[in-house]
């Protein structure tokens, strides 16, 4: 059996696909290096790539203003030592507190949320009206699924992406088309799951549930940055049930490195929580 690494990526416009997946795959590479002086090896890696769906031109590198950057020396921390430095640096007061007590108790924090929800429905909008655009950015993951469902597939989705990957693998663990295609390993990062429009979306077109979809066997992996608005409810343990193969979710707090931007996809590639768990993959 082949073992494959399947990607989506996030919400907005992105390089061309060739460019993003070298992108992605140099991130993992660089994780694996840097964090425990592994190789990524020759896997095979596919991605499933949407935004040309939603876009009519890639972006340029002239127009990209974050493409990929190697990280600095020292750069790459264990969430455990990276928020001692944050916190030194004076980055954030709420870092290890769980956002649904924030929720709670903070009104401020409660508008953040809201704005972060609108913001991310916002971009959204296309996946969720239209059901054209939907069905076709589902196909683009769900066709690589089918084509490998005889492989050992590893799905790592980001931001978006998550959205995307959890509702493919929730309809294929529904199909008696596709009974038997399993994914064993499943991660999100910087996911928008834990936000209550999204989950409301997920309950209204799934059932009413939420929980692991059945087509995983081994793991689902949520890793989640502190200071990622985008997951700012970054709790999915509580609020999504076990599948039927008893597995589910597993939170995974990390610090993203990527300068100025804690949901970039290219630096929770090469946490050192994420190189771990992707080494055992390999």
């Amino acid at each position: 059996m082949t073992k494959v690494i399947i990607a989506i990526h996030g919400r907005a416009n992105k390089p061309k696909k060739e460019t993003l997946c070298d992108w992605w795959k140099t991130a993992i590479a660089e994780g694996l290096s840097k964090n425990l002086n592994e190789d990524l090896g020759n896997i095979a890696f596919e991605m499933a790539y949407y935004a040309d769906i939603c876009f009519d031109q890639p972006l340029s590198d002239a127009d990209n203003k974050e493409p990929y950057k190697e990280a600095k020396r020292g750069q790459l921390k264990r969430y455990s030592h990276g928020t001692l430095s944050r916190i030194r640096a004076g980055l954030g007061s709420w870092l290890d507190t769980p956002a649904d007590w924030l929720e709670e108790h903070s009104q401020v924090f409660s508008s953040l949320a809201k704005t972060v929800a609108q913001q991310t429905l916002k971009d959204l909008g296309q996946y969720y009206t239209d059901k054209n655009i939907r069905e076709r950015i589902k196909k683009t993951l769900k066709d690589i699924l089918v084509a490998r469902r005889d492989d050992e597939i590893f799905l790592v989705s980001h931001s978006m992406g998550t959205i995307v990957a959890y509702d493919v693998l929730r309809e294929i663990g529904r199909s008696q088309d596709l009974k038997g295609l399993t994914v064993e390993h499943f991660v999100t990062m910087g996911s928008p799951l834990g936000l209550t429009p999204v989950k409301g979306n997920i309950i209204e077109s799934h059932n009413r549930k939420l929980r692991t979809p059945s087509c995983i066997t081994r793991s689902w992996l949520n890793f989640s940055d502190p200071e990622d608005f985008v997951c700012i409810d970054s709790h999915l343990r509580d609020e999504y049930e076990r599948n039927s193969a008893s597995i589910k979710v597993k939170d995974v707090m990390v610090c993203n490195d990527y300068p100025d931007n804690a949901h970039k996809s290219f630096g929770y590639l090469r946490t050192p929580e994420f190189s771990e768990h992707i080494l055992r993959f390999l």
